[in-house]
């Protein structure tokens, strides 16, 4: 068995833990939810990148056709794999898969979905291009990103210059790359999507939630 990625077995080892904390906005995560189902249909194929310990398929599943969930992290999978064990349905698969590994050859996607992981990518634009490629022609990408503010900001500063520097240096935690709201745009729109919908959400962190189409 090939080693795990640094990135991978930090997720892997955290994912009893990660699985056990409760959700910090519920409101706004419903919210969300709420929002990707009412773009999602009966008949649609979807793939969900970085689907954590897989509560987001689970519950988007009986909307849709099937539901293809993957994380690079083993840990995370193997939760998921019980959750589905519990939950019995048929049209969820569990994979561990980094984004550059969903392979061209397993067909294209009406939807894939991408929640609290774009900032985890070393090369965004190079995801964002597989992503695209992954999507069928009119079929939609969305996902729910932290992004920098568009001008700074204290709280931001502390936290991306100072406290996730110190806590990455001790393994607690991953690899990050913000990008304001605006740039994270241009980029979907350059990989080859047209921007539908936007919205931000407030937390310790500003996130924007995103729906866009391939054209």
């Amino acid at each position: 068995m090939a080693a795990l990625s640094k990135d991978a077995a930090f997720w892997s080892k955290i994912s009893r833990k990660y699985a056990a904390d409760p959700i910090r906005n519920m409101e706004g995560y419903l919210k969300t939810l709420e929002r990707t189902k009412s773009y999602l249909k009966a008949e649609d194929s979807v793939l969900e990148i970085g689907c954590g310990t897989g509560s987001t398929a689970l519950l988007l599943a009986p909307n849709v056709a099937h539901v293809t969930a993957t994380d690079l992290a083993p840990g995370m999978i193997e939760i998921a794999d019980e959750k589905l064990d519990k939950e019995g349905l048929e049209n969820v698969t569990f994979k561990v898969a980094d984004v550059l590994e969903h392979s061209l050859d397993e067909g294209s996607y009406d939807a894939v979905l991408a929640h609290n992981l774009l900032h985890l990518l070393p090369d965004l634009d190079q995801a964002l291009e597989h992503i695209a490629a992954l999507t069928k022609p009119g079929g939609l990408f969305i996902s729910k990103t932290v992004c920098a503010p568009e001008s700074g900001g204290f709280k931001f500063a502390m936290i991306s210059r100072i406290a996730i520097p110190i806590m990455q240096a001790f393994g607690k935690a991953p690899f990050v790359n913000f990008v304001s709201g605006s740039a994270l745009e241009r980029k979907i729109a350059s990989a080859g999507f047209e921007v539908l919908y936007t919205s931000d959400q407030a937390s310790m962190l500003q996130s924007r939630y995103l729906v866009a189409q391939k054209t």
